[in-house]
């Protein structure tokens, strides 16, 4: 799956924790990719190799711990982000990288340079069920962004309100004084 996808399917998922925070949910939806795709090409000389160490259960398992033993609500949302990424990359079905490192080391995916690998992954966009899914994520995307301005131009016109209203009393004050 590419970024809409992993990202707008995390904040769906993310609705139904009211204390999540969003925007830690949705770097933790590209975590796994934003480390391990430059890292894959910078260990391993190709970024094929782009799931490993953050693509493993045991990240997600320190992420997890440290999100409860420091209380945060932000690597509890990272890490809600990075558990639906490994989900929607199906990482049961490599479960060499999954359980790293107790079934042994990651699996070498084939040499490819950046160009190569980045083609790849836009050919994918040609299989439907990887077609829906990132529109999907990206209307789902395209729906927060309209909620949230709708939100924020109705709390523009509040805050407006509200200081119109205050701005009268205040005059009607000076104008008793007068």
């Amino acid at each position: 799956m590419l970024l809409f996808a992993h990202m707008g399917f995390a904040l769906a998922a993310a609705r139904f924790t009211p204390r999540a925070n969003l925007f830690f949910v949705a770097l933790g939806s590209m975590l796994p990719d934003i480390i391990d795709k430059p890292l894959g090409q910078i260990v391993f000389g190709t970024p094929a190799m782009g799931r490993t160490f953050i693509h493993t259960l045991l990240f997600l398992i320190l992420l997890a711990t440290a999100a409860y033993y420091l209380r945060s609500i932000c690597l509890a949302s990272l890490a809600g982000g990075v558990s639906i990424h490994l989900a929607l990359d199906f990482m049961w079905a490599s479960p060499q990288t999954l359980f790293w490192p107790l079934l042994g080391g990651f699996p070498l995916g084939p040499y490819m340079d950046a160009l190569t690998y980045i083609e790849t992954l836009l050919m994918e966009l040609r299989h439907p069920g990887v077609l829906m899914t990132e529109l999907l994520g990206l209307g789902y995307i395209f729906f927060l962004a309209l909620r949230s301005r709708k939100n924020i131009v109705i709390a523009g016109r509040e805050f407006i309100a509200k200081g119109q209203e205050s701005a009268q009393m205040i005059v009607q004050v000076f104008i008793k004084w007068s």
